[in-house]
């Protein structure tokens, strides 16, 4: 048996609290009507404006290529903010100066023992990016501490063609 709170309507849109005591099936039944409920008001909005959505753009035209530089690299756990801190002074905020660079986004997991980071930088043209890589664009370009923090010193980054753009307002 359950006790559960009903909220009964009496006459004037006033209510009033009573308890009473239920059966476990009525309880769940009950239970199992509000989450469908629920899921119903908001799951059908998403749904509707999902099916609403314009057109992805997609860009395939070299000149509009916005191009994504990805950067990995792995530290312990318990260096992870200092190591969050002196990427964000020495390596963000530097390339945040080049020319060409059009922004910057950095993504960091931690579990027990290590944390990830990822870096992406978007470029309005490799031909930007050499302004800070130099000439071979995918070679890893280290920040001086980075053998402190670092498990290891990934040789290469990744570049990508940026071909779909799309962010809510």
């Amino acid at each position: 048996m359950q006790l559960i709170t009903f909220f009964v309507p009496r006459k004037r849109s006033s209510y009033y609290v009573e308890k009473k005591a239920v059966s476990n099936l009525f309880y769940h039944n009950h239970l199992f009507f509000i989450i469908t409920t629920l899921l119903f008001l908001v799951l059908i909005p998403l749904v509707s404006s999902a099916q609403k959505a314009p057109s992805a753009n997609i860009t395939t035209s070299p000149q509009q290529t916005i191009v994504a530089r990805m950067w990995h690299g792995r530290t312990p756990a318990a260096k992870s903010s200092e190591y969050t801190k002196y990427l964000y002074e020495t390596g963000i905020k530097k390339i945040r100066l080049v020319d060409g660079n059009k922004g910057v986004q950095v993504f960091r997991r931690t579990d027990d023992k290590v944390a990830e980071f990822y870096v992406i930088s978007y470029w309005i043209s490799r031909e930007a990016i050499k302004k800070y890589a130099g000439e071979d664009i995918e070679k890893t370009h280290h920040l001086p501490r980075d053998k402190e923090f670092l498990l290891e010193l990934e040789p290469k980054v990744k570049t990508f063609d940026l071909l779909v753009d799309e962010w809510n307002k």
